[in-house]
C-alpha cells in the first residue's frame, strides 16, 4: 500500500507542473546546498525549483503527461517550472553560475595559479601545508608570503587534498558550478541540454562567418544585392579609373594621379641634375 504523504506530494507536485508552461529537469551535481539556495532566491517570481525523490517525481510525470521527461531523471536531480521558454531558462541559469571552493579529487576547469605576494596567513603552522601543496612560500612580516608565482593544478588535472585545503585557507574558489537544464518540456515537446545550450559568442562568431562567406560569393559570382553592390562598384569604379590612367584620359578622377606623377618626376629629374646647373637654377 503506497503511504499518505507519498500521494500527497505526487498530487501537490501534479498541481505545480500543471500550473506552468515549462517543465525541466536540473541536474544537481556537484552543487552544494548554499549555491542552490543562492540561485533559488535569485529565481524568485521567474522559476521554481522543487526537490523530490525520483520515483515521486516520476509519478507526477505519468500523470500530466511528461513521462519523456523520465528518462533524464539520472543522479541527483530537481525539476524546475516556469512560464519562460526552454532557452530562455537555459540562459538564465547559465547566467547565475556561481564560483565554489575547490573539493578534493575534483577536475580542475581552468589553470589554478596563486600570485605572488602577501597571502594575509598569519605566521604559523599553516606555512606547512602551504609549502606542501608546492607553493613556494616564506614568513614576511608576522605574515606568509608566496615568493613565486605557482600553478598548483594545469585545466584537466585532480585536485590534490593539500592543494583543496590550501586554497580554501586562502579563500581561492577557483570552480564554477551551475545548474545544468538537462532537458525542458513546451508544448509536447522535449529538449535536451545540447540543444538549448547556446554559446553566445560562438554562434555570433559563426553568424560573421556566415555572412562573411555569403558576401565574397555573392561579390565574385556577380550577384546584386544591397550588400553586395558597394563592393561591386567600388571595384567597377577602381578598374574603369585604372584604365583611364593606363589610357592617359585626363578628367576629375585622374588629374590629380597625373599631377603627382608629374612632380614626383620633376624632383627625381631635380635630384640627378649636376650641381652646377642646381646652382645656376637658383640664381634664376
Amino acid at each position: 500500500m503506497v503511504a499518505t504523504w507519498k500521494k500527497e506530494e505526487v498530487s501537490g507536485l501534479v498541481k505545480r507542473i500543471s500550473g506552468h508552461k515549462v517543465v525541466g529537469v536540473i541536474s544537481l551535481h556537484s552543487m552544494p546546498s548554499k549555491q542552490l539556495q543562492m540561485i533559488r532566491r535569485k529565481l524568485r517570481g521567474e522559476a521554481e525549483i522543487y526537490t523530490a525523490k525520483k520515483n515521486l517525481i516520476d509519478r507526477a510525470f505519468e500523470k500530466t503527461n511528461l513521462k519523456d521527461l523520465s528518462k533524464y531523471l539520472q543522479g541527483p536531480v530537481a525539476i524546475i517550472m516556469t512560464g519562460m521558454n526552454p532557452f530562455k531558462l537555459e540562459k538564465t541559469l547559465y547566467d547565475y553560475r556561481t564560483k565554489a571552493p575547490a573539493k578534493p579529487g575534483s577536475i580542475a576547469q581552468e589553470d589554478i595559479i596563486i600570485p605572488a605576494g602577501d597571502t594575509g596567513l598569519p605566521a604559523g603552522p599553516v606555512i606547512g601545508d602551504v609549502q606542501g601543496a608546492g607553493i613556494k612560500a616564506k614568513i614576511q612580516g608576522g605574515k606568509i608570503l608566496v615568493t613565486e608565482e605557482t600553478v598548483v593544478a594545469k585545466k584537466g588535472e585532480r585536485i590534490s587534498d593539500k592543494v583543496a585545503v590550501v586554497l580554501t585557507r586562502l579563500g581561492i574558489e577557483p570552480n564554477e558550478i551551475q545548474l545544468k537544464l538537462t532537458a525542458a518540456h513546451e508544448n509536447g515537446i522535449v529538449y535536451p541540454y545540447d540543444v538549448l545550450h547556446i554559446d553566445e559568442a560562438e554562434t555570433l562568431e559563426k553568424i560573421a562567418k556566415a555572412y562573411r562567406s555569403a558576401l565574397n560569393l555573392s561579390v565574385n559570382a556577380g550577384i546584386f544585392n544591397k550588400e553586395s553592390m558597394p563592393y561591386m562598384l567600388q571595384e567597377g569604379f577602381n578598374k574603369a579609373r585604372n584604365l583611364m590612367i593606363n589610357a592617359q584620359i585626363v578628367n576629375k578622377e585622374t588629374v590629380g594621379i597625373f599631377m603627382a606623377r608629374a612632380d614626383a618626376q620633376a624632383k627625381a629629374l631635380k635630384s640627378a641634375l649636376p650641381p652646377e646647373l642646381s646652382a645656376e637654377e637658383k640664381k634664376e
